[in-house]
């Protein structure tokens, strides 16, 4: 094996580029293109990073959202000494304390001696519902599931 010097090696490239005016400009028009093509991928790349992390975070805001006020209802609820009626909450919306797309609504539906509790909450285009199930009257409300 024979070696190269990098001296012979930048000196034979030197007097080709020199020789030949066009393959410069070939050379710096192929780096060019490879330099574009590497911005735009790396331009696309971070946009879908971004576009996901956006839309697990509103997923996240529903479901804490939802999960956090049907949680709180609950307690108040199975709670003999809040007085809370199921009968007569019915439907509810409201939007959310410092979320801009945040919305939730708490609609109570009565199926025979049950009542449906549901919890939606949607934060821009991320909806998650929250349910439970309560039989009993006012002060002695149990949960089903």
């Amino acid at each position: 094996m024979t070696r190269i010097s990098k001296t012979t090696l930048t000196d034979k490239t030197a007097s080709l580029l020199r020789g030949n005016e066009g393959t410069s400009l070939v050379l710096v028009s192929i780096i060019a293109i490879i330099i574009i093509t590497g911005v735009i991928i790396l331009r696309v790349t971070t946009s879908a990073l971004w576009a996901s992390a956006d839309k697990q975070y509103n997923q996240d805001q529903a479901y804490m959202l939802a999960t956090s006020l049907g949680e709180s209802l609950d307690e108040a609820i199975l709670d003999s000494n809040s007085g809370i009626n199921l009968a007569e909450i019915g439907t509810v919306n409201d939007t959310a304390p410092g979320m801009a797309k945040g919305t939730v609504t708490i609609q109570v539906t009565s199926s025979g001696s049950n009542y449906n509790l549901e919890v939606r909450a949607e934060v821009a285009n991320a909806t998650y519902v929250y349910t439970a199930v309560y039989s009993g009257s006012p002060g002695s409300y149990t949960r089903q599931r």
